[in-house]
């Protein structure tokens, strides 16, 4: 006599995810986007121009007085790596300004440029220093100083590290590394992130 036995199929996913659960396992996703908005200048709109600034045909135009564009939201005395690039520039110059007379170096021709300074009052400002031409793909991330890093909420660790993507290699000399101070872990990428840098961490219960 021939017995059958029917069972449902067996979802390994599901089976492994409450196993993780039973055990207090937890993963999440943590993304790690810049600090600026709208850093493309794609449309008119998050950034406080003073007099002598458009933005338009995804750029932000300065005709030579000398004021500024900027955005709020950054922590005083932290430090911020911030990168912008002069499209275009016909005199004057361009530079970064945090506040407080913390001041990154004149820029008086096209290329992209990072500074990492700290925030004197909150701000982060392209000040035009009297320059005439255009700016584009603003970025700010939080930094130690030295290089960009990402933070994980307190209680997590990185698992994976991913930009736009792509998993990355942990090691000093590869792609990260993973820092911790005691109280928090800490990613510093290799290569500091752009504007439009995607930045996800998939975190576990430390």
């Amino acid at each position: 006599m021939t017995v059958y036995i029917e069972k449902p199929a067996l979802n390994l996913r599901e089976e492994l995810a409450s196993l993780r659960n039973q055990g207090g396992y937890q993963e999440q996703q943590f993304y790690f986007d810049g600090l600026v908005t709208n850093g493309d200048f794609a449309t008119d709109t998050n950034w406080t121009k003073a007099t002598g600034w458009t933005i338009s045909g995804g750029t932000a135009n300065s005709d030579g007085t000398s004021s500024s564009i900027y955005q709020a939201g950054f922590t005083t005395g932290a430090f911020y790596s911030v990168t912008f690039t002069v499209t275009s520039i016909s005199s004057g110059s361009f530079r970064l300004n945090m506040g407080a007379g913390i001041l990154g170096a004149s820029r008086t021709s096209a290329g992209t440029y990072t500074e990492i300074l700290a925030s004197g009052d909150g701000l982060t400002r392209i000040l035009s220093s009297s320059g005439i031409g255009s700016i584009d793909n603003v970025s700010a991330f939080n930094s130690d100083g030295t290089k960009v890093i990402h933070t994980m909420p307190k209680g997590w660790k990185p698992k994976d590290f991913f930009e736009d993507g792509l998993l990355q290699r942990e090691g000093a000399a590869n792609d990260y590394e993973v820092i911790y101070d005691g109280f928090d872990y800490v990613i510093k990428p290799t290569v500091s992130p752009s504007n439009t840098t995607q930045t996800c961490v998939i975190g576990v219960k430390a």
